[in-house]
């Protein structure tokens, strides 16, 4: 375990230097459930403020088809429901629904990173498979980071992979890696690895986080996806 600082506002806490607390794995089923939700559900979306101008009141016998439509309409923008269908150590094996019978379910190993102090979601690692069939490590983490250093795990204290970021909003940053034969047999062998961010003003900030159960943990996801 490692320590930093979070800062105490609302959303997108910045890191500063800490001289006290920890990061831990985070267990047990309802932040495991947390996380599961963070990583599959999508954000809500607010429309933009403003006085409606006023409208002649609708027949009544058509009330109830409107508001089935509306129902209906906000039921299909929800994502699909996802749980938790395996845990392998600190992982977590999430999966939603198909979107089609087509559609493979989706699936990721997940685990969280926690503050012991505040018990605040500090980082998020995933892995699954991308769209293209290809292996993704995915790591959030929050805002104030140096975007331009992007993000560095090593799995063995040796080795350095970096991610770029890719994504940055309000909540947190995000980087991705796609996971070549060396990172995956690494992911597999090793027993802990380390995310490094890096400050605005330089100061790196690193998290130890566990692979113990990982390589049972992705033959699982593989076995869902139906690969050999």
């Amino acid at each position: 375990m490692v320590g930093v600082r979070v800062s105490r506002q609302e959303r997108g806490e910045p890191f500063a230097r800490r001289r006290g607390g920890a990061i831990r794995q985070a267990s047990g089923c309802a932040l495991a459930a947390f996380t599961l939700l963070l990583l599959l559900s999508g954000g809500a979306s607010a429309q933009a403020g403003g006085q409606a101008p006023p409208v002649a009141p609708a027949p009544k016998a058509a009330a109830p088809e409107a508001g089935a439509n509306a129902k209906a309409a906000t039921e299909a923008q929800k994502p699909p429901p996802a749980k938790i269908v395996g845990n392998f150590g600190q992982w977590a094996l999430v999966c939603g629904e198909a979107r089609s019978k087509e559609a493979k379910e989706p699936c990721s190993l997940v685990q969280a990173l926690v503050e012991k102090e505040t018990q605040k979601l500090v980082f998020r690692v995933s892995v699954g498979y991308g769209p293209k069939g290809n292996l993704v490590l995915r790591i959030d983490g929050p805002t104030g980071v140096a975007l331009q250093k992007g993000l560095e795990f090593s799995p063995d204290a040796v080795k350095i992979y970096r991610l770029p970021f890719q994504t940055c909003v309000p909540q947190g940053c995000s980087a991705m890696l796609v996971v070549a034969d060396d990172l995956k047999q690494d992911l597999q062998k090793f027993e802990k690895g380390t995310i490094t961010v890096y400050a605005l003003n330089g100061q790196a900030v690193a998290a130890a986080t566990q692979l113990t159960g990982f390589a049972d943990g992705l033959a699982a996801l593989e076995k869902r996806r139906g690969k050999p």
